[in-house]
């Protein structure tokens, strides 16, 4: 072999090596699903979990409720998964907190991305008695607008479709039917 060839083929060695480096994000877990405000304010620690590997990677955690995301690189020196992040909100609502490797300043992207909901209730609606109290749905379902009736406490959820769509790869396509996401086939019919 020549130089030349050495030279190429370990060139794309080194090119590809930090995505084989790279931790794997597999799970967000918030320390509660609902939480109530205290104060105008209501603070939740998530932890992201998932796997590590001798590199470093850039992961950030966007809440889901317009302000600036946590970007933090995840390595031996900086901490590794599983990791905390803290995050106050400040208003009530229905909050998507995802975790997404991403690049943080010269460090490439860590793998994966995963979500979670989080109810943010104001704290009056909280203490009231009756079915106006139970008005929350499960993880991964989230309350349809309107539906709620204060007389009687009836509901409706809807599931919570991520805010990203899944990467499906190449030959797959995204789809959304039924109350179900995934990815099929190109070409292939509804099933």
């Amino acid at each position: 072999m020549n130089r030349s060839a050495i030279f190429a083929l370990t060139a794309i060695a080194v090119a590809l090596a930090p995505a084989a480096w790279a931790d794997t994000i597999t799970r967000i877990t918030p320390e509660a699903e609902r939480v109530a405000l205290v104060n105008g304010q209501a603070t939740v620690k998530f932890v992201v979990s998932g796997q590590n590997t001798e590199g470093d990677c850039g992961i950030w955690v966007d809440y889901g409720d317009q302000g600036s995301p946590d970007t933090r690189i995840i390595g031996k020196r900086d901490g590794e998964l599983p990791r905390e992040f803290t995050h106050t909100f400040g208003r009530p609502g229905q909050y998507t907190v995802t975790a997404t490797g991403r690049r943080v300043k010269t460090t490439s992207a860590c793998d994966g991305a995963v979500s979670t909901v989080v109810t943010v209730a104001e704290a009056g609606r909280d203490r009231r008695r009756g079915p106006a109290a139970e008005a929350s749905c499960p993880a991964g379902w989230e309350l349809r607008k309107g539906s709620f009736d204060r007389k009687t406490g009836a509901f409706t959820c809807d599931p919570a479709y991520p805010e990203q769509r899944m990467d499906c790869g190449r030959d797959l396509r995204y789809f959304e039917r039924d109350n179900t996401i995934g990815c099929r086939a190109r070409g292939e019919g509804r099933r």
